[in-house]
């Protein structure tokens, strides 16, 4: 009897049931259903310029109280008492909307200076709350004069000369005087207009930069004239409409040129500079850097086609002339999502992020382009730099890896000086953290969490020492609901030797005896993993678990630039296939973790390049994967973007017999494997997708016909990359609860998202 019992309970559960009711199962642990909890944010506000005082506001027993922290003594208090508060503020509030002591209705709160009056508006009136009198009292807010500006955005630093693009020409104005038309070949897609102008009217803000406070202007143009178009079809238009754009694809023989011009608005003049090195090569404008001007000089990069390859150079606008400063070379690809560049000192000297030594540091270079030293000792993987303190000679820099027994992909923060020698890691927890640094740089917030942890907070000083601890985020009312945190699990990559990390999604009721198929959410990168890092009470993969899966959620070699030069390059020149064998390792490892996985009935899924390598592991593996579903893929990444496929599969240089200087780019695809379909597939795009084209999966599903092959497909029409989330999560669930539980789910309605 009691082994007859777990087989009528599974018998039980295996009847169908109607779509809407099952799924509903997974909704009951959905977002809305759950809620966020309590203190899932909590803002802190600095006072003095963050040298002593701050305050913070958190939600306590379904009301709002004020703290304040003295910040050297990490003494903190409440500020004031809500209910005399809500007493005083009763004459100046909406008499339709009194407050209460649970709902003040206070906004745009400040404390000030000393630490002593709180500023804050209440309806139309801004009010100061002094905190030892504990009065109330209206003040007129003093309201800033906006500067005198001709142009909203294109002025020099005096305001003295403006410059605009007006029909895709520059156009240099000046109080007083005519504007004069510096250019007359201007033309769409051959623009000095900025952003989508370029390709429009023309008309808009230049694209470039004013050099420091000089009346010189650094000018962009890019030449899209001979790129090829796409087009896209709108099928819900009144009249069904064509979407045509400019697209550089992987090997394309024409790509974008790029042109720079110092415009001299004193003389009336421009000039266009020899920035030429690189056959094909890209400019990024220096306008995006912090910092990348002088009152002398301008900066800006130029990579190669081969992506191997870059230089800073500088511009000496007395001249015009153009030197190369610092060049980097490195083997693969160079790691374009860390890196970056500081000019600082009025060009005195220049941070250099580099992945020379295999794992990404920042170096200190003379305004020359001379190497003066290692900032950072290699002890973690340098990632952004988020403070730069010229005075002290320090910055705060994004760290990974770096403490032993701490998942490498967390962010830390480390403080180290211009100098290098050794870095103070100022976030030891163990976690994914985030920081709030005061603007007077002496303190900073610290908050961290992983998906086992809610979010926890701290105020910290510059050493990493805690100040005080703020409260964290409470999830008690999430938990009384049955949830439960899901597992955080370091695996083994197919080499035996690299460390993985993800997360394992488990169904909350484990039934005695049952076997649970197992599903691998998959993101092969490489610029992210997309594995989650911080918090979250609920995703898709948590909500598909409860439908009776073990879903599996991890990172691959190659998947993320924070792990080094050699790991984020594994996949360089086998962009479709390099991630299968470490998904397979990760797969193999949790069923044997948990003796109620199910490794013979094994699903996949995915969006953007994860339904690329769902549709891989399918047709190539169709012995272990059963079931996939591939949303929004780059099945054929040939006709996929050039920044994507030749940075990371590769693109070989070449010179012809006339001299002529050739670039190709062969990428595999899985329409090449159509044939190897076993299992159950269903593959997903959205109609007017302008990221990765629809012809991609309508390329894949032509080579299965062709192969006479029995699979699934729906194209939601109008929808971009991203995909209505809430049906496209839903098509998940119902593919794989039917082909891979074996539930067929016969309700003509899919659960509704509103």
């Amino acid at each position: 009897m009691k082994h007859l019992i777990p087989m009528l309970l599974a018998a039980l559960w295996a009847l169908p049931a109607s779509a809407q009711s099952y799924m509903l199962r997974a909704e009951r642990f959905g977002s809305d259903s759950l809620g966020a909890g309590r203190n899932v944010s909590l803002a802190v506000g600095w006072a003095d310029g963050g040298t002593r005082y701050a305050f913070y506001c958190p939600e306590e027993g379904g009301m709002r109280s004020y703290y304040r922290v003295d910040l050297k003594t990490g003494r903190q208090g409440r500020m004031f008492d809500n209910a005399a508060l809500a007493r005083l503020l009763a004459p100046y509030a909406d008499p339709a909307s009194p407050p209460t002591p649970r709902r003040l209705g206070i906004t745009r709160p400040a404390l000030d200076g000393d630490g002593r009056r709180f500023s804050f508006d209440c309806g139309k009136h801004r009010l100061q709350y002094d905190l030892r009198t504990q009065e109330l009292a209206e003040v007129q807010e003093e309201k800033p004069r906006p500067a005198f500006r001709l142009w909203e955005t294109d002025c020099s630093a005096d305001s003295l000369y403006g410059i605009t693009a007006i029909g895709h020409d520059l156009v240099l104005t000046h109080p007083g005087g005519d504007s004069v038309r510096l250019t007359r070949d201007g033309e769409r897609h051959y623009s000095f207009a900025a952003g989508g102008a370029a390709a429009g009217e023309g008309t808009d803000a230049a694209a470039g930069c004013w050099v420091g406070r000089s009346h010189k202007f650094l000018a962009l143009r890019e030449d899209w004239r001979r790129v090829g178009v796409m087009s896209l079809v709108d099928d819900l238009a009144k009249r069904p409409t064509a979407k045509t754009y400019k697209y550089v694809a992987a090997g394309d023989r024409e790509v974008v040129r790029y042109e720079m011009h110092l415009v001299d608005a004193d003389a009336r003049s421009i000039r266009r500079l020899d920035i030429d090195r690189f056959p094909d090569q890209k400019v990024e404008i220096p306008a995006l850097q912090p910092l990348p001007t002088t009152d002398r000089a301008a900066y800006f990069i130029r990579r190669s086609r081969t992506c191997d390859s870059m230089e800073l150079c500088r511009i000496d606008i007395a001249d015009g002339s153009v030197r190369p400063l610092i060049r980097e070379t490195t083997p693969g690809h160079l790691n374009e999502q860390l890196f970056e560049y500081h000019v600082i000192g009025g060009g005195s000297e220049i941070l250099w992020w580099s992945e020379r030594s295999g794992r990404g540091q920042v170096y200190l270079y003379d305004g020359g382009g001379r190497l003066r030293n290692a900032v950072t000792d290699g002890r973690f993987v340098a990632g952004h730099i988020v403070r730069i303190d010229t005075l002290q000679r320090t910055l705060i820099v994004e760290g990974y890896g770096g403490e032993e027994g701490i998942n490498p992909h967390y962010r830390l923060y480390y403080k180290v000086s211009f100098d290098g020698g050794e870095a103070v890691c100022l976030t030891p927890a163990d976690g994914h953290h985030s920081i709030d640094i005061a603007p007077g740089g002496k303190y900073l917030v610290d908050k961290w969490s992983r998906m086992d942890l809610p979010e926890m907070r701290r105020i910290a000083d510059m050493r990493g020492r805690t100040v005080c601890a703020l409260p964290g985020c409470d999830i008690a009312e999430i938990r009384a609901k049955g949830w439960r945190e899901p597992l955080l699990c370091e695996f083994t990559a197919a080499d035996s030797v690299t460390k993985l990390y993800g997360v394992v999604y488990l169904p909350f009721t484990i039934e005695p005896g049952r076997k649970y198929p197992i599903i691998s959410h998959v993101y092969p990168g490489p610029h992210d993993d997309q594995v989650p890092l911080a918090f979250s009470a609920s995703n898709a993969d948590l909500t598909l678990a409860q439908l009776g899966f073990v879903v599996v959620n991890c990172s691959h070699r190659g998947s993320s630039p924070v792990r080094g030069r050699d790991y984020y390059d594994y996949g360089r020149g086998n962009l479709r296939d390099y991630a299968l064998d470490d998904d397979m390792a990760v797969v193999r490892q949790a069923a044997g973790r948990f003796a109620f996985a199910n490794i013979e009935r094994v699903g996949i899924y995915g969006h953007s390049g994860g339904g690329f390598m769902a549709a891989a592991a399918m047709l190539r593996h169709p012995e272990f994967y059963k079931v996939g579903v591939a949303a929004s893929g780059n099945h054929d990444n040939n006709i996929y973007g050039q920044a994507w496929s030749e940075v990371y599969h590769g693109v070989t240089q070449s010179t012809d017999a006339e001299g002529r200087v050739r670039f190709e780019c062969r990428v595999p695809t899985t329409v090449e494997l159509a044939a190897e379909l076993r299992g159950r597939l269903l593959l997903i795009h959205g109609g007017m997708d302008d990221n990765v084209h629809p012809a991609s999966t309508m390329r894949l599903a032509d080579a299965l016909i062709r192969a006479g092959k029995r699979f699934d497909m729906t194209i939601i029409p109008a929808a971009d990359h991203g995909l209505p989330v809430g049906y496209y999560t839903n098509l998940v669930r119902y593919y794989f609860t039917e082909h891979l539980l074996g539930l067929p789910q016969k309700d003509t309605d899919i659960l509704r998202h509103e």
